[in-house]
């Protein structure tokens, strides 16, 4: 079959290409003795030659001035054509050149031009460096002229511009700024930046960002002058052939600058948010992939939307293992998928997660002397005794359920008491929000911080730390980032951009560098981990061929399955398969319709909410709690054992949220049902108000 791709010829003469040292003095040499021949030969005048040398003088003088040449280029190459149409005009006149003295005379002139040729050109190149390098210094005098007259017309501080770095992709600049004596703190400057870029009349999508400098009076300011929205950054593969450690931080995405932001995931655990659709799951994928170039990490996946963000890196190992008929990865040599353990239902994360903290258990006492012999007090990693990375997606998803609650307080546990061995989480949520988070324990200990958009500029604030950034300066569309650490100011980024190509070709790559989990942590793991793989755990990952009924392969595709090395036709990407479909309403809106009426303040219907005191606010509606058998028992128990002091809602929800995940709103309904049929009884209004059973009642 014949290539389309054409090579060059090698023996070809590549007629553009410019003229070294020697081939410029051998042509030159060469080219006056063709012509002072060729004018012998034809019975040429000799003044002919010397006007043709002194025509070729004065069109070099034009051109080198016009380049700006210095004198003793200028000189040099005037004297060449002079020279050579002089010693031409010479040879045409006295015999032809191809006499002895004609001859030593241009051999003379070859060899001192091809001698001064490369002494001129050197210094040629230094001039030309030192005149860029004035004029360089020139415009910066004037930019940072300009920059302290700005910042003391929009901030009122008289400031020294001490340097004026540009930034090697040409989107901006960064300035280094010493404030006066007197107290001035870079607050003055932060909080003007918006004046600062409208003074400087930057474009849509661009910005300032104030950073701490090496003491409390040095600030650098980075000026982005140039929008990168919708500019795509395509993963670089390539650059996964490079064996790494999660011993060193990792890249995950490009500064503005152009240097690479990067997060230590060996000493902390992170928190990506995000409103949807701005990269979260994105820059998710090109964590993994920065993950599996390293070769002393296993990474794990939560996602009870059915996997979705682990599917991907099992496809290519998927269809290896199958031979899969048409698929590019039939018979590839992919031992191991691209994530080591995926959990897509509330069931296989509660078994991820508490093998997680029996690892970090046994690991704190089989390492003990591994820990001594490094004199650390954190295990060592490597290629024998891998980091675990636990990722998660999406925050929301797991916070949806009381059982999937269950799974973030897992999660939880997991950052509380593992750090030191080697387990660290990503968790990818919408906000950091109560809400979505109601764990505060996991912002707080999660301190790597990535943005990849917000709404408000308090969820920049609550996540990086109340410092003064605007969401909308810190984004310009999907893909644009804000990496930092808690406390500390974040820089702004931009994420690459990984295809599910991509994702299958870095699995295929990277496949026989992934570690294996080390024995005590395979011993403490069990069956949880090493049964992960079996069809009853991850058969649900996959969909096999819908066919009729009346088929003679109907049976067959049944009882088969992915073992069974049929290919799969699609992925699920359904949440909570293993859960019975629930029956009522088509849809939320007509669920909410279908809402019983809230009940109004002051209607006279007795109510437990007391309306002067907010915390007991309801909306009036049957509050649904979950129904776990004997819930209601123990709080009716509860009311009992309280004896005539009585108690509240408050009390009981902190004596059964542990053991049956009930709330307060169910408690007050209960409450309230117990005190319209009689049951108990209620004492004082307000926040001092208490619920007695009519056993203990005062009048009882």
């Amino acid at each position: 079959m014949t290539s389309t791709n054409r090579t060059k010829n090698p023996s070809r003469v590549d007629w553009k290409a410019g003229h070294g040292v020697l081939s410029g003095t051998v042509n030159g040499t060469l080219g006056a003795l063709t012509t002072a021949s060729l004018g012998h030969a034809t019975g040429m005048p000799a003044g002919w030659a010397l006007a043709a040398g002194a025509a070729g003088a004065l069109g070099t003088l034009a051109a080198g001035m016009r380049r700006r040449l210095t004198a003793a280029t200028l000189t040099f190459r005037t004297t060449c054509w002079l020279t050579a149409g002089g010693w031409s005009s010479w040879a045409i006149a006295h015999g032809g050149p191809w006499t002895w003295p004609h001859l030593g005379a241009l051999a003379v002139a070859g060899i001192t031009a091809g001698t001064l040729a490369p002494v001129l050109a050197g210094h040629e190149e230094i001039e030309q460096e030192a005149r860029r390098h004035l004029l360089l210094i020139g415009a910066r005098r004037q930019m940072a002229a300009e920059w302290t007259d700005r910042i003391k017309r929009v901030c009122g501080v008289d400031v020294t511009v001490l340097g004026i770095e540009h930034w090697p992709s040409g989107a901006g600049y960064t300035l280094e700024l010493e404030l006066p004596e007197g107290g001035t703190t870079r607050r003055s400057i932060t909080d003007r930046t918006e004046g600062l870029g409208s003074d400087l009349d930057l474009p849509d999508g661009c910005g300032l960002q104030v950073m701490p400098g090496i003491s409390r009076r040095r600030v650098l300011v980075m000026v982005t002058t140039k929008s990168l929205a919708g500019v795509e950054l395509p993963f670089p593969v390539e650059e996964l052939g490079e064996v790494t450690t999660v011993n060193n931080p990792v890249p995950t995405g490009l500064m503005s600058d152009g240097a690479r932001a990067e997060l230590d995931l060996r000493q902390a655990s992170t928190i990506v948010t995000g409103p949807t659709g701005s990269g979260k799951t994105n820059w998710l994928h090109t964590l993994i992939a920065l993950l599996n170039q390293t070769n002393d990490t296993l990474v794990w996946v939560i996602d009870l939307n059915a996997g979705s963000i682990g599917l991907p890196w099992l496809n290519a190992w998927r269809d290896a293992q199958l031979n899969r008929e048409g698929s590019r990865w039939a018979g590839a040599d992919i031992p191991t998928p691209g994530v080591d353990w995926v959990a897509s239902t509330p069931a296989e994360a509660k078994r991820m997660l508490a093998a997680a903290v029996r690892i970090a258990k046994r690991r704190k006492v089989a390492y003990q002397d591994a820990m001594r012999e490094a004199d650390d007090d954190k295990l060592p990693v490597g290629p024998t005794l891998p980091e675990i990375v636990i990722v998660m997606d999406e925050g929301a998803e797991v916070a949806v359920t009381r059982e999937a609650r269950a799974v973030l307080a897992g999660v939880s546990e997991v950052i509380r008491i593992a750090r030191a061995m080697a387990i660290r989480a990503v968790i990818s949520v919408l906000r950091v929000t109560q809400d979505v988070m109601p764990d505060p324990l996991v912002r707080k200990m999660a301190s790597n911080r990535v943005a990849t958009g917000a709404y408000e500029d308090s969820e920049l604030g609550h996540l990086f730390g109340w410092r003064a950034l605007r969401a909308e300066d810190s984004f310009d569309g999907p893909g644009s980032l804000l990496v930092g650490t808690e406390g500390k100011q974040p820089g702004k980024a931009r994420q690459w951009r990984i295809t599910p190509t991509q994702i299958e070709d870095i699995t295929a790559l990277t496949a026989r560098r992934r570690p294996a989990l080390d024995g005590p942590s395979l011993e403490a793991a069990g069956e949880d981990y090493t049964d992960r793989w079996t069809m009853d755990r991850c058969g649900h990952l996959w969909a096999t061929a819908t066919v009729p009924a009346d088929s003679s392969t109907a049976a067959a595709a049944g009882a088969g399955g992915p073992t069974d090395g049929a290919p799969a036709s699609g992925w699920k990407h359904t949440a909570h398969w293993d859960k019975t479909p629930a029956t009522g309403p088509a849809d939320d809106l007509e669920a909410l319709w279908a809402l019983p009426p809230a009940t109004e303040p002051g209607s006279g219907d007795a109510s437990a909410a007391d309306w002067s005191d907010p915390s007991t606010w309801t909306s009036g509606r049957e509050q649904t709690g979950p129904d776990e058998p004997g819930a209601k028992d123990a709080a009716l128990a509860l009311l009992i054992a309280a004896g005539p002091e009585g108690t509240g809602a408050s009390a009981m929800e902190r004596a059964l949220k542990a053991s049956f995940g009930t709330r307060r709103p169910v408690l007050q309904n209960w409450l309230k049902a117990w005190v319209e049929s009689g049951e108990a009884v209620r004492v004082g209004e307000g926040t001092k108000a208490r619920y007695i059973h009519r056993n203990h009642a005062p009048d009882a």
